[in-house]
């Protein structure tokens, strides 16, 4: 919809849309980081599925594949052992604050990321299930909770998933 919107429109015009999305950086983040199902996904608990241990079922490629639609910020590795989401927050104290909120979540879920924090602002999330060696339902449920936090972002960085995007 908003790649429809910015062609059919004039280069000011196109400026101001952009403009009107950064100062709502909420609604671009549902434009870029909510894909179909993430609100189902949401929904659910890690808790209520139990303890991940080595029993844990290992999701399938379809179901991977059908997970990650809603999941569009976040990137597989070659192995589908992990999966990444990285970002440039807009200070280090927006980047801190987005792992504090992480913690939150990743502890009441019962399930917990690696996050790292290089260049005081580049963000990096790898969530997988370690007793497994592999993503596990845990992780796709993690995955969409940690896209519904708030994120101070670089106003740069929006804008170049913006133009990604469209």
């Amino acid at each position: 919809m908003l790649a429809t919107s910015l062609k059919i429109c004039s280069k000011a015009q196109e400026v101001l849309i952009v403009r009107k999305l950064f100062m709502a950086s909420s609604v671009l983040q549902d434009i870029v980081f909510a894909g179909p199902g993430s609100e189902q996904l949401r929904g659910q608990s890690c808790k209520n599925l139990g303890k991940c241990n080595t029993q844990t079922p290992k999701l399938s490629k379809d179901d991977l594949q059908n997970k990650l639609q809603a999941l569009p910020a976040w990137q597989v590795n070659e192995a589908t052992t992990t999966l990444t989401r990285t970002f440039t927050a807009k200070s280090f104290v927006a980047a801190v604050k987005f792992f504090n909120q992480v913690a939150e979540v990743a502890e009441e879920e019962g399930h917990h990321p690696d996050l790292h924090l290089t260049d005081y602002r580049e963000v990096r999330v790898v969530l997988s299930t370690h007793a497994i060696g592999g993503l596990s339902m845990f992780d796709a449920i993690l995955a969409a909770k940690i896209d519904a936090l708030s994120v101070d972002y670089s106003p740069k960085w929006l804008q170049q998933q913006a133009q990604t995007s469209s």
